[in-house]
């Protein structure tokens, strides 16, 4: 027989779930600022895209009319994906690192009623909590990959990295799609730096024997094909196998395998700096042998004034389109630094502020700029400092994160375990990022 004597608290109400969980994780000038937010997307929603038709005013040459011109409807999908924040917090320690001043006025340290004080969880946990939700939604909101992989020794090892997995970020979307042409290269403008950075190459050649089957692991994961007619037949077998599935891993940390000839296999990094680990084996009497090694180098600090040559050129890109919908930069932080010292260099001050969302921000040809310094932080620390220096010239519009976060009822659960003398805290959201126009975008620094 169960008896219930504790009831869930403290009771939150719409007006303090808003002020203390909602708005500074979901709605805070950091994402504002950058991107469109959508809290009202429970599922998967279509996004209309209506083109604006043109040339349609004619001479009136006749009685009547003539009707010229027509809209095209497109529209893509989106999906939020469920993503959960759990929290454990311990009476004695919320007491005696948070708030200790409030012992002096008679509270105890494992007090079940003091911890079930609504107001001060409130006013002290919970916004501690959203503001490590908020930045952790933004750093998915940008890197989120479904496909990127935990690291050994700076190289993926085969292992998704539930950190990053949940849904699809910007930034993600953005390689892909370039890398893809579906945002056309004329849109991308590529960034100098001081160390030009190298793939990592590597080619094996198959020679057969009595074999049963050859395995190549790449970095951490064996991919393995059965012996068929001869090395050649096997090798494009192997390939057929397992392309797609090996260059779909580890992102922009990733590989690319191709043929160059015969029964070789070549593996390349996507991008410069990258490494990656390779074996091989056969089972018979048949090997491989390596050769064409090219160690991979990082991309160094920027070039001098490259900052300044790059904005200038992505301004240049730009479509027409684009300087109708407000256009905003957002660039890592490696980047603004290198602007400053071109402006300092010249004598001159940098760019004019201009507001931006009821604040001040710099500005660029008078196009403000949204320094964003955590981009680097996750550049350096997830993504072993691949392609550092970037910049997306784009309209908030343009970019979308939805989530359901703002109106769920269910969404935040708190309560208090009198046995563990722990108060616990979940809270569960969807959330899934796009944007919704390729001509309305320009990139710097999204590939070598």
């Amino acid at each position: 027989m169960s008896i219930f004597t504790q009831t869930t608290s403290p009771e939150f109400f719409k007006q303090s779930i808003s002020e203390f969980f909602v708005d500074p994780m979901f709605l805070a000038e950091d994402i504002r600022g950058a991107v469109t937010v959508r809290t009202d997307i429970k599922g998967t929603e279509k996004l209309n895209k209506i083109s604006r038709p043109s040339m349609i005013t004619k001479p009136k040459v006749a009685a009547g009319f003539t009707p010229t011109g027509a809209f095209t409807l497109t529209y893509q999908d989106i999906t939020v994906k469920p993503m959960a924040i759990e929290f454990e917090q311990n009476g004695r320690e919320f007491w005696g690192a948070i708030v200790q001043q409030l012992l002096a006025t008679g509270y105890k340290e494992d007090d079940v009623e003091q911890m079930k004080n609504p107001d001060i969880w409130n006013k002290v946990m919970l916004p501690i909590i959203a503001q490590s939700g908020q930045q952790d939604l933004v750093r998915q909101m940008f890197f989120a990959d479904p496909y990127h992989e935990l690291f050994t020794t700076a190289k993926p090892n085969g292992t998704v990295d539930e950190n990053y997995s949940g849904y699809t970020g910007f930034l993600t979307h953005l390689h892909r799609d370039l890398a893809s042409t579906i945002i056309p290269a004329t849109q991308h403008i590529s960034i100098a730096s001081s160390v030009t950075a190298v793939k990592k190459e590597q080619v094996i050649t198959y020679s057969g024997g009595t074999d049963t089957k050859i395995g190549v692991t790449v970095n951490g994961v064996l991919y393995e094909q059965a012996f068929e007619v001869n090395a050649t037949t096997t090798v494009a077998n192997w390939l057929a196998t397992h392309k797609t599935n090996l260059e779909n891993r580890a992102g922009i940390n990733g590989v690319i395998v191709t043929n160059p000839s015969g029964a070789q296999i070549k593996i390349v990094s996507k991008y410069g700096g990258q490494d990656f680990t390779l074996t091989y084996s056969v089972t018979g009497t048949g090997a491989f042998t390596s050769s064409g090694l090219i160690s991979p180098v990082k991309s160094g600090s920027l070039a001098v004034d490259e900052a300044d040559t790059t904005l200038e050129a992505m301004i240049d890109a730009m479509p027409s389109e684009l300087a109708e919908f407000n256009p905003v930069f957002m660039i890592t932080r490696s980047m603004y630094r290198n602007l400053i010292h071109t402006f300092k260099k010249r004598g001159t001050d940098l760019a004019d502020m201009v507001m931006l969302n009821g604040l001040k921000v710099p500005s660029y040809e008078g196009i403000p700029l949204l320094v964003r310094p955590d981009w680097d932080i996750w550049i350096a620390a997830s993504y072993n400092g691949i392609l550092p220096h970037k910049a997306i010239l784009t309209t908030q519009k343009n970019l979308l994160f939805a989530t359901d976060g703002t109106s769920d009822s269910e969404m935040i659960e708190t309560w208090y375990n009198p046995d563990e003398q722990k108060r616990r805290y979940r809270v569960q959201y969807k959330a899934q990022t796009t944007y919704l126009h390729k001509e309305l975008i320009v990139l710097a620094g999204f590939a070598d």
